[in-house]
């Protein structure tokens, strides 16, 4: 039986706080750790792809940094306005515990967000940038799905126990689809695709993010279709927010679509595309100034001896002195 192969597994948790003042309990979850390792090791891949494309390390490695807080941020953000917004009401402080719930979307949306603003404040062409971020998301998307799958905080519909996929029993005793592990099947494999059949390192800008969000949205979108919509207090206390019939990733999701499409059938490879900061630049600048540093400490060498030798050397004499 397929249900056999998927149990409910409960991951082991630990509080470390019982009340905090604002914010309430803090637990310690798995779920935290492996989208730590997702992080570091999707740096990693951003910084590989980077390399790869000449882009300035140092600058890169600062704009890494300010995308993931708004992407983490946003992330939040985007979870509790747009699915618990009841959460607002019994708690503001809320909004500021970024670890307490999480969108994928939404993350997807502040790392958007924080990368044009970083970018364009620093006037630098955009896409060879959002294609390096992708390369790096990538994997810590994986981790990132794994620990949801763990902490089944993405409950699906009700299904029967001997149906593929299915994920049981829950705490309720019901027999479900676990959404974070779908999702997870999901992005192992677009994720393989990309790495090993896609060869994004030789496309052209813009072939690499079109390609990733393209694969990704249709496939939120229905799997949204499948969340839990029945209130049990053991699994979803309360039912997810809908707008106009969909929820808040599956309009996300139709914009991702559209941008997708475009960027990988319709936009063209623009002569600014190239136009970022190069490390070599960067390095051929230090090196020459360097290099000038040292040609000015060697020229002023011989002035400094000659000026110790005319001190060496008896003053000339004045001829009214005698």
């Amino acid at each position: 039986m397929l249900h056999a192969l998927i149990p409910y597994i409960t991951a082991p948790e630990y509080t470390l706080a019982d009340d905090l003042p604002l914010i309430g309990p803090l637990k310690l979850q798995v779920f935290g750790p492996l989208v730590a390792v997702g992080v570091v090791l999707g740096w990693k891949q951003c910084l590989k792809y980077a390399k790869h494309k000449d882009i300035d390390e140092f600058f890169f490695r600062d704009y890494l940094f300010w995308m993931l807080v708004f992407a983490f941020v946003i992330s939040h953000w985007v979870s509790v306005i747009f699915y618990f917004p009841h959460q607002i009401k019994e708690n503001p402080w809320v909004l500021l515990a970024v670890w307490n719930g999480l969108s994928s979307v939404g993350g997807f949306f502040g790392a958007f967000i924080g990368m044009m603003y970083y970018l364009k404040k620093h006037k630098q062409p955009v896409i060879v940038y959002a294609d390096a971020t992708i390369f790096g998301l990538l994997v810590g998307w994986c981790f990132g799905r794994a620990g949801c799958s763990l902490v089944h905080d993405h409950p699906g519909k009700i299904v029967e126990a001997g149906t593929a996929f299915a994920v049981g029993p829950w705490p309720d005793g019901t027999w479900r689809y676990d959404l974070g592990l779908l999702e997870l099947m999901f992005a192992i494999t677009l994720c393989t695709f990309i790495y090993v059949v896609g060869k994004p390192m030789t496309r052209k800008p813009g072939w690499l993010v079109g390609t990733v969000v393209m694969g990704y949205a249709p496939f939120r979108f229905v799997l949204d279709f499948f969340r839990a919509d029945e209130v049990s207090k053991r699994v979803i206390p309360t039912p997810d927010m809908r707008y106009s019939g969909l929820t808040t990733a599956q309009w996300f999701c139709i914009a991702f679509a559209l941008a997708g499409l475009y960027l990988v059938f319709f936009r063209k490879a623009k002569p600014n595309d190239g136009d970022y900061y190069k490390d070599s630049e960067r390095r051929a600048r230090e090196a020459a100034a360097a290099k000038g540093e040292t040609k000015g400490e060697a020229k002023r060498e011989p002035k400094g001896e000659a000026e110790r030798e005319s001190a060496r050397e008896p003053a000339p004499r004045d001829s009214n002195t005698d």
